[in-house]
């Protein structure tokens, strides 16, 4: 990844979102929050962001951190499920459709979980230096 691409992504679908959100649900503030990759503190990124009249936070967090990230294991969890339905998909909207329907057969309970197990994630970071941890 670099900031050009980041950039694409930003530009052309989470802004155009965040937009849509914006509008739908009437939310008055954007917070954008990310790590301290150097590709998310590029100068194009920071001045998409005033552009778009988003608050950029930048976390004081290792980059490219996913110890401190559960969406990861929430990612890894989605693919295994859709791996394991021994359905090909045969394009993207095929794609969409399996993770949504996997999404909609994930438990609560392994949810609530993987957000409980942040300080923990916290905390073994802290302990290991910002080095690699079991999560």
């Amino acid at each position: 990844m670099n900031q050009h691409v980041y950039f694409n992504i930003l530009d052309d679908q989470v802004l155009p979102f965040s937009q849509h959100l914006h509008y739908e649900y009437a939310l008055v503030t954007h917070i954008f929050q990310d790590d301290n990759s150097t590709v998310y503190l590029a100068g194009r990124i920071c001045d998409l962001f005033h552009e778009q009249s988003h608050t950029l936070l930048h976390l004081d967090l290792p980059a490219k951190s996913p110890d401190l990230n559960p969406i990861e294991n929430l990612w890894g969890m989605l693919e295994q499920r859709v791996k394991l339905r021994n359905q090909h998909p045969r394009n993207l909207v095929d794609l969409r459709d399996q993770i949504l329907s996997e999404w909609l057969k994930l438990d609560e309970t392994w949810l609530q979980n993987l957000v409980d197990s942040l300080p923990n994630r916290i905390q073994a970071v802290i302990k290991s230096r910002c080095s690699v941890t079991r999560y």
